[in-house]
């Protein structure tokens, strides 16, 4: 009994390879030649690439930032902040929170002038 293919494999075999239209059709449009194959980058990750300890709750991103659930809330509604939902919990990525923390953050110096602060 041969090993079984992953679906990928399937796909990339099916359109390098048949003559239906539709195969035929998407090398035209991305100037494949038949029996050509293409290297191809996934944009998933592996679950075991990340470390579990790099993955934070609701309660720890809260905390972390100062915020509120609400205001976790909408960070995620609007796409700044990426998660993850698994059993209806859901998790970031504490490198995703570092990252916000990089662009959005500034933070604001007291300047003293004389020893006074400035108004």
């Amino acid at each position: 009994m041969s090993k079984p293919r992953l679906l990928g494999e399937i796909l990339q075999d099916y359109f390098a390879n048949s003559n239906e239209p539709l195969a035929v059709g998407f090398r035209q449009h991305f100037g494949i030649k038949q029996g050509e194959t293409t290297s191809v980058n996934p944009t998933v990750t592996n679950p075991s690439d990340d470390n579990l300890e790099d993955w934070l709750d609701n309660q720890d991103v809260m905390l972390l930032l100062h915020i509120s659930i609400r205001t976790l809330q909408t960070l995620r509604s609007n796409g700044t902040l990426p998660y993850s939902r698994i059993n209806n919990k859901i998790y970031y990525r504490r490198k995703d929170i570092q990252q916000i923390l990089a662009d959005h953050y500034k933070m604001n110096q007291i300047r003293y002038d004389y020893g006074k602060p400035r108004k």
